[in-house]
Parts: C-alpha cells; sequence; structure tokens
C-alpha cells in the first residue's frame, strides 16, 4: 500500500503534521535567537516600527504595529509553536484542529510584520497550506470540501515545481550549469567543499543544474502518471530538499515543500485530478 493515499483524512492530517514539524523549527530558530530581534540587535524593534508606520494605514495600522513590539512578538512565537505542536496530535478534535489552524494564521501575518527581512519561498508555501487546511478545517466531515482542499494543495505543489523549473530553464546561468556553483560559493548558503568540488568539474555543475531544471518542469507529471511516478518524483523531492537542508541550511523549504507531498500521492493514487 502507497503511504498516505488510505484516506483522505490521513492525507491531511500527514499533510498536516509535515506543516506543523516546519512551524516549530522555524519558531524555534526564532526563539533561540530572540537577542537578535531586541530593541538593540540586527533586526531590532525601533528600526522596523519606523519602516512599519511610513505607510498611511490609519488607526488600524497602528494597532497592529502596536502588537508585534518586542515583548508581545515572544508571546506570539510561543503561541505559534503551541498551536503548530498541538497539530501533531493525531486525534485532536475538530474544534481544537480550527482553532489551532486559525490561530497559527493570525500569528503568521503577525510575524510576518515583524520579520521584514529574509521572506523566502517557504513562508508563501506554508501560509498557503495553513489557508487550505484552515477552510477544511471549517467544513469537518464534507468530503467535497476535504477533496478540494487535497486537489488544491496538490496542484499548488506541482505548480511551484514548474514554474521555478520553467523560470530557470529561462536563466542562462542555469543553462551553462553555473548556477549551481554560485549557490554553493555564496557566503550566506555556500559550503567551500562543495564548490571547491564543483569548480575542479565543470560537468557534475551543468549535470546538476540540467537535472534540477528538468524534474522541476515536469512534476506535474506526478499527478497525472499514477503513483508510481508521483512516488519517483517525490522520491528525488526528497533527496532534493534533504541535501539542500544538510548542506545549505533551508530547512523551512524542506517542511514546507514535502508536507504537499501527501496531499500529490493521494490525487495521484485516486485520479483525483484526472478527467
Amino acid at each position: 500500500m502507497i503511504p498516505f493515499t488510505e484516506t483522505p483524512d490521513l492525507a491531511l492530517y500527514a499533510v498536516r503534521v509535515l506543516m506543523a514539524l516546519g512551524i516549530l523549527i522555524t519558531t524555534g530558530e526564532l526563539l533561540a535567537n530572540w537577542r537578535d530581534h531586541a530593541d538593540g540587535g540586527f533586526s531590532g524593534w525601533p528600526l522596523l516600527r519606523q519602516l512599519l508606520e511610513q505607510f498611511k494605514g490609519g488607526p488600524v495600522l497602528r494597532f497592529a504595529v502596536s502588537l508585534v513590539s518586542h515583548a508581545r512578538f515572544l508571546g506570539w512565537l510561543g503561541l505559534r509553536a503551541l498551536c503548530a505542536a498541538a497539530l501533531l496530535v493525531p486525534a485532536l478534535p475538530a474544534p481544537l484542529v480550527l482553532a489551532a489552524l486559525a490561530l497559527l494564521f493570525v500569528t503568521d501575518l503577525l510575524v510576518s510584520m515583524r520579520l521584514q527581512f529574509g521572506k523566502d519561498g517557504s513562508d508563501r508555501m506554508v501560509r498557503l497550506l495553513n489557508v487550505a487546511l484552515l477552510l477544511v478545517a471549517l467544513a469537518p466531515g464534507n468530503p467535497r470540501v476535504r477533496d478540494a482542499g487535497l486537489a488544491f494543495i496538490a496542484l499548488q505543489g506541482c505548480l511551484a515545481y514548474f514554474t521555478t523549473g520553467v523560470w530557470k530553464a529561462l536563466g542562462p546561468q542555469w543553462r551553462d550549469g553555473q548556477a549551481v556553483f554560485l549557490v554553493f560559493n555564496t557566503r550566506a548558503h555556500g559550503t567551500r567543499p562543495v564548490a571547491a568540488m564543483l569548480a575542479r568539474q565543470p560537468w557534475l555543475t551543468r549535470l546538476l543544474s540540467w537535472s534540477v531544471v528538468g524534474v522541476e518542469a515536469l512534476f506535474p507529471l506526478a499527478l497525472v502518471g499514477g503513483p508510481t511516478v508521483a512516488l519517483v518524483f517525490l522520491a528525488w523531492g526528497v533527496v532534493f530538499h534533504a541535501t539542500n537542508s544538510l548542506v545549505m541550511g533551508l530547512n523551512p523549504f524542506f517542511f514546507a515543500f514535502v508536507a504537499t507531498y501527501p496531499a500529490i500521492l493521494f490525487c495521484a493514487a485516486h485520479g483525483v485530478l484526472l478527467p
């Protein structure tokens, strides 16, 4: 039996757990580095407050800004971690699932307002997953809403890979194989031994570049090629994101994108998106 395909509820629970684990890790990292967000930190509140207050939003914006001062920001992070931990419970009652997802959505907006720097595609993916699961939780027991939620998550995951693959294929540095080397040679996400190896093996950089471009651009086939084809694409995705997590420290991307995999597997196994 292919995992996560027995019932739609199991697939949704797997999506929920993977999303929650990613939120716990990113929130834990923020809490561990709380000094960076204190008044004297590089992401200090006085500077960010000035940036936020430049927008003319009237009393509503001023009230929202007041909610994300340093002390309150840490409180929102704590609440966010608590809600994510609750979503790991298998038999969590439906009202509590709804409440946890709703609070995660609210705290996500507040944390996003507070963290004006360092956002990436994983943040947007987690937000989409949160919204999809929240809408499903608003109608517990409704099979149409449940299936629509799984289909949306599966489509969103495949679309994210497809658009990224096409965008990379249009970039000359990805076509000539330099992109992989340049990424691993950066100070922020690079690894010196890997960059040195790639510099000595230009054929390997081209192979890696085109393999990433090709698989990402073809990722929608996971939804229409049946469960075996889906497993091949998803296995590649797990290895790809795990490697990026270990080598480049991109932990949020692993959980944000792999969280869509149970939905992709379920839809592929049951032909949910086939005519």
